[in-house]
């Protein structure tokens, strides 16, 4: 059984996040989805990290983007990993489950984020297995404007009632939403639009069991991937694949 749920940067309970050994563990256990952030290195290459710094996750401090793509390479990730291209990621992933790709972007933080992200996903062949996120939504906006085909969503901090026409106006397909601000009027709203509600994150059994009583119909995305599998195994009133 495939396990419907987006792996949120890999798994990384157990191996340092949005690594290749955690995006690899994602495609073991046989989830739908496994999702990724992805910035630009100093000569343009885009890498797939989180933060908006290396401190929190390699040997080394400073800024993602003030680092060229070799001096990246050469930190040190947990035991023996290192920092992944956005290239090395899809070429692993290529074939094997829907990727969703959180653009990183931050008003003109990186230009051409978006344009290179696109050429790698065709380069690698995943075009067609990717949907690409981002918090930032003018970011969207370019996307929508350079792509008529990229499947887009958008994700937020907050419940936002008013958006959906600017979803529909950018042909977006899923809305993220904090789980404490999940609301079964809110999930309407979503649903009745065609969109698809992805909560963020869904980690523990209490959430889980909310999730099943009140959104089972909901791309939910964890943490916890072997809990949420075994949860997911269990609870046939949700939605499946």
């Amino acid at each position: 059984m495939q396990i419907r749920g987006i792996a949120h940067r890999g798994y990384p309970v157990k191996y340092p996040e949005n690594t290749l050994s955690s995006f690899q563990a994602a495609v073991d256990l046989g989830y739908t989805y496994v999702e990724l952030d992805v910035q630009l290195s100093k000569d343009g290459v885009p890498v797939v990290i989180h933060d908006y710094t290396v401190d929190r996750m390699s040997d080394q401090l400073g800024k993602v983007k003030d680092y060229t793509l070799d001096e990246l390479k050469r930190m040190k990730i947990g035991d023996n990993e290192t920092i992944p291209t956005l290239e090395e990621t899809m070429k692993l992933l290529r074939g094997k489950l829907n990727v969703m790709v959180e653009l990183k972007q931050a008003g003109d933080l990186y230009p051409g984020l978006e344009q290179k992200t696109l050429d790698i996903l065709r380069q690698t062949d995943t075009f067609e297995q990717s949907i690409i996120i981002s918090f930032d939504h003018f970011c969207i906006q370019r996307l929508r404007a350079l792509s008529r085909d990229i499947r887009l969503g958008i994700t937020t901090s907050n419940s936002l009632p008013y958006v959906f026409p600017w979803m529909k106006e950018y042909d977006c397909e899923l809305l993220g939403v904090p789980m404490k601000m999940m609301t079964e009027e809110y999930a309407d709203m979503i649903i009745e639009r065609g969109i698809e509600v992805g909560p963020w994150p869904v980690d523990s059994l209490a959430d889980m069991e909310i999730i099943a009583k009140k959104y089972p119909t909901t791309l939910i995305t964890t943490n916890e991937l072997e809990r949420w599998a075994e949860f997911y195994r269990n609870h046939p009133e949700l939605k499946r694949p």
